[in-house]
């Protein structure tokens, strides 16, 4: 079977996407592998790409972590005379190792007819056994065996040819698509003295997975650079951008911020993939029966604010986007200022703010008024111009969505009152608060049964005092596997409070300021807080004791019970 045959059996390919390719190929990339095409203009993965290919060939594939031995065994001094020529070795991406009486060569691409005539010379009498291997890798053994130094600063000129060389344009556009296949959220590139590290963030945590040689680092800045529309001349300031791309398959919107360091300049991908829109319902987001309700009765009311909060990275702009997406825009008018446009949604007009030339979040929202709309999302409540304009909005008939940097949900009255907001018209304004934060969930493939008599003290008194029982307990603990990368966890929820305004809270707005614990007072019968309602998620088997504990180690309430 062919290469793209073979990975549009294995769905990581489309037949237009192998169309597109070819003519590449027939064009201006003629001679040039299909499978090179193919990870340069990012329609798959090269984890996937080999793993075809060694299918494909018949091929084993290096896995520098799982098979470190072949690298040690090329580093021995024994196998110097074995060992290609410095030159060659990174002309064609390949080194060999002597082993058990044959001689491996281990290459990008280790069918290249030059290749195998000279290493066949270096084998003499002795079976030649080729080996497939992934450029991360290889790039990561060549600078141990040939022992590189970090070049000294290369020209702008010069960098900007050589970002548009073909093995820098791969790494990058393989960056890429691990960080998609990974699922991740950013990617890191942080340089170091002699080597440059790139991180990935899966599910809210780091993962140090990658090292590098220090000779790439600039010419890789300089390619992520030049595509975000950044000056490659400038590394003393920090710069921002933009660009789009097709990462393993996926269009995918990349936020880039570069920052100088010590060591050169830090870079930090956040990957944003276009397709995230069909992630946009809220009955996908991990809210429970009870608080889907109360946020979908808000959301059919005609006027009044609607508020999320939490910590950067909690989620909330998700959760702004789905409620957006549950709007009917076919009979109502939705606009948005946001700071950036994240997601571009149908039938929704976004605004994207520019402090540099005066848009900002007032003057937008001054403007989009005059546009006759239904539901105004903002972005951000920052300051009190902001806030001022958004409670008017409600006043006038206008449904309002937005978020707010606070800790809990009782605590967004307390903040709006801080930046000058006057506590009667919040009463008057705010419909529903509803605070939020991600947890992990555990791998459905490795998790593992824990008995109720071996959970902390504190989480079975609260399980207790939320009327849930032994016949209901189903919790797990992590164990790690392959499918997870060895963390016990795949994927991440929401747990949520949600606060609807209840006409007790009403009144104690109306009557001035007030705390955030008489807030509570003022909730609605069955207001859970965030650490109770992550309780449910691990009663329920999908998320991990530790989990619920780190989400409550700022929840006093849960410590009060030890």
């Amino acid at each position: 079977m062919r290469l793209g045959e073979l990975l549009i059996e294995r769905n990581l390919l489309d037949a237009a996407s192998l169309s597109q390719a070819l003519q590449q190929q027939a064009g201006n990339a003629a001679g040039q592998r299909l499978g090179a095409i193919l990870v340069r203009m990012g329609l798959v993965s090269e984890p996937s790409l080999y793993s075809a290919l060694s299918h494909q060939l018949g091929l084993p594939l290096w896995d520098a972590k799982e098979q470190p031995q072949w690298l040690e065994h090329a580093l021995a001094p024994a196998a110097a005379a074995s060992q290609l020529p410095a030159a060659l070795a990174r002309r064609w991406s390949a080194f060999t190792v002597p082993a058990d009486g044959s001689l491996l060569l281990i290459a990008r691409d280790p069918l290249l007819p030059e290749l195998q005539e000279f290493a066949q010379r270096l084998a003499g009498t002795r079976p030649l056994q080729p080996w497939l291997a992934q450029s991360a890798d290889m790039a990561r053994a060549l600078a141990q065996i040939l022992d590189d130094a970090a070049p000294a600063a290369m020209a702008s000129n010069d960098l900007r040819q050589l970002a548009q060389d073909a093995p820098i344009v791969e790494f990058v556009a393989t960056m890429l698509s691990r960080g998609t296949d990974q699922h991740a959220s950013d990617i890191h590139i942080e340089p170091a003295e002699g080597a440059f590290n790139v991180r990935y963030r899966v599910d809210g945590q780091l993962r140090a997975t990658e090292t590098h040689a220090r000779e790439r680092f600039d010419a890789v800045v300089s390619r992520i650079k030049l595509v975000s529309g950044l000056d490659i001349a400038e590394r003393r300031l920090p710069q921002d951008g933009r660009f789009s791309t097709r990462a393993a398959g996926i269009e995918t919107e990349v936020r880039v911020s570069v920052i100088p360091s010590v060591h050169g300049e830090s870079v930090v991908m956040r990957l944003l993939p276009k397709t995230a829109h069909r992630r946009f319902r809220l009955d996908a987001l991990g809210f429970e029966p009870d608080h889907l309700a109360a946020l979908q009765a808000s959301l059919t009311e005609p006027d009044g604010i609607i508020l999320v909060t939490g910590p950067t990275g909690s989620g909330k702009s998700t959760t702004l986007y789905a409620a957006l997406a549950a709007t009917d825009t076919a009979s109502t008018r939705v606009l948005t200022v946001e700071d950036p446009v994240e997601y571009q949604l149908p039938g929704i007009t976004q605004f994207q703010v520019q402090a540099d030339i005066g848009f900002t979040f007032p003057a937008a929202l001054r403007s989009i008024l005059r546009h006759d709309p239904d539901t105004v999302m903002i972005g951000e409540i920052r300051d009190p111009e902001t806030a001022g304009i958004a409670i008017q909005a409600s006043l006038t008939g206008h449904k309002v969505l937005s978020t707010l940097h606070t800790n809990d949900a009782p605590s967004a009255f307390v903040r709006l009152i801080d930046i000058g907001v006057e506590p009667f018209l919040l009463a008057a304004s705010v419909r529903t608060v509803i605070a939020q934060r991600l947890i992990r969930r555990l791998c459905p493939h490795c998790a593992t049964p824990i008995v109720l008599e071996a959970l902390p003290t504190s989480l079975r008194k609260q399980a207790e005092m939320l009327g849930l029982t032994a016949a209901d307990y189903a919790g797990r603990e992590p164990q790690g596997c392959a499918e997870c990368d060895e963390t016990g966890y795949r994927g991440r929820t929401g747990v949520h409070e949600v606060l609807a305004v209840t006409p007790g809270l009403r009144a104690a707005l109306s009557g001035g300021r007030i705390s955030d614990h008489e807030v509570r007072q003022h909730a609605q019968p069955g207001f859970r807080n965030l650490s109770q309602d992550a309780l449910l998620r691990f009663w329920r088997g999908l998320t991990s004791a530790a989990e619920v504990v780190a989400l409550a180690s700022s929840q006093a309430d849960l410590h009060e019970t030890t």
